[in-house]
């Protein structure tokens, strides 16, 4: 699989169509809205910047690739006022249970913000690949007091390990960063909360067959958030169509030089596709439904 960061805006239109059509998924046939339980309530995600989330339903939370500061200059960071609410916890910010850090990149984690929001929250728990935590210790103002709340993933390539973290049923998957690197150790996450099953692949860099290997696709998964270009190229659009097969999907980790283009593209294969979005800036909470529904959600106001 081809592992450098495409220039969607070269793709021409019946290319992007080609790939969707990719095992002959049609929108109806696509993941379920996922999960046992009739009685779940509506999930909430509210995008931080680039591949960063909160995810909220019920009384649980949890971010995702959302502690850091300062990305490279061609990727969004979180704005000012989205960071005094993380580390005030101000609305939608507050009550967080879970904190999961796919890598140690600067677009995705800071170890020194988030040793002072693990200091900020002493209730909150924080999941993250051995090398990430290794740099969040050499932060941490007191590290006997953080460290029974963290929850070190030290995995090989092509490993997996499942545990029950503050309430959450969590699979860790351990992959090549993009590009084809062992450093930094690279975790894709599949989770399970309030009758939600969640799927973030960080910057992976795995084959089709890779991903089948781990068994993903297995039971049901409501939202995947993967990268933007995904359903743009062949190999991935068949890992979206044929093994996940989410009922939504997330589209994340987009270029500040792409970010109008983007949606264009993307219009090409929705169709192809229950759900299908970017996460763009100034994007409004996405909101999707507690029943199992085909209808699409639709956004709302924060």
């Amino acid at each position: 699989m081809k592992r450098t960061m495409l220039a969607i805006s070269l793709l021409t239109v019946a290319t992007l169509v080609l790939h969707a059509r990719i095992g002959g998924v049609t929108p109806d046939s696509a993941g379920s809205l996922g999960g046992p339980g009739s009685g779940r309530q509506s999930l909430a995600l509210t995008r931080v910047a680039n591949s960063g989330v909160l995810l909220a339903t019920g009384t649980n939370k949890v971010l995702i690739d959302a502690l850091f500061t300062a990305a490279p200059p061609e990727y969004r960071s979180p704005d000012p006022a989205t960071l005094d609410k993380m580390l005030t916890g101000a609305a939608p910010f507050d009550e967080v249970n879970l904190v999961l850090v796919t890598h140690n990149h600067p677009d995705h984690f800071d170890a020194g913000m988030a040793a002072r929001y693990l200091e900020a929250f002493p209730k909150v728990v924080l999941t993250a690949p051995a090398d990430a935590v290794e740099d969040l210790r050499t932060r941490a103002a007191d590290w006997a007091k953080l460290a029974p709340r963290i929850v070190v993933f030290d995995l090989a390539v092509g490993e997996q390990a499942t545990r029950t973290v503050a309430g959450f049923t969590l699979t860790a998957y351990r992959t090549w960063h993009s590009g084809q690197r062992e450093s930094p150790m690279n975790l894709m996450y599949s989770l399970r909360f309030g009758g939600w099953q969640i799927f973030h692949e960080g910057d992976s860099d795995a084959t089709l067959d890779e991903f089948r290997e781990f068994g993903l696709g297995g039971s049901a998964i409501d939202l995947a958030l993967v990268h933007y270009w995904f359903p743009l190229v062949p190999e991935t659009a068949t890992l979206l169509q044929e093994v996940l097969r989410p009922a939504h999907i997330g589209l994340t980790h987009l270029p500040v030089r792409l970010e109008g283009d983007a949606p264009g593209k993307i219009d090409q294969v929705r169709s192809h596709y229950r759900d299908i979005f970017l996460l763009l800036p100034g994007m409004p909470v996405k909101l999707f439904p507690a029943q199992p529904n085909p209808a699409v959600p639709t956004p709302v106001s924060p």
